[in-house]
């Protein structure tokens, strides 16, 4: 039976994919990489107790798309 968590390995592998994308996405709109690094790590770091963690890169897109929208 397939483990429904990832480890920090993946974690890990997830928040740099995920940086990556959002950094290009966000840096065609002007926006600084370090701005969107910082949005991603915060992102990250609030939901770090989720015992689901398949949903994380959606969620943290979700709440850096918000944040940058509104700054």
């Amino acid at each position: 039976m397939p483990q429904a968590s990832t480890t920090a390995r993946d974690d890990q592998a997830l928040l740099v994919e995920t940086e990556e994308r959002l950094v290009a996405r966000w840096s065609a709109e002007g926006v600084a990489p370090d701005t969107v690094r910082g949005a991603v790590a915060e992102a990250f770091d609030r939901l770090a107790g989720a015992r689901v963690r398949s949903f994380l890169p959606i969620l943290v897109e979700r709440s850096v798309r918000l944040r940058l929208r509104g700054a």
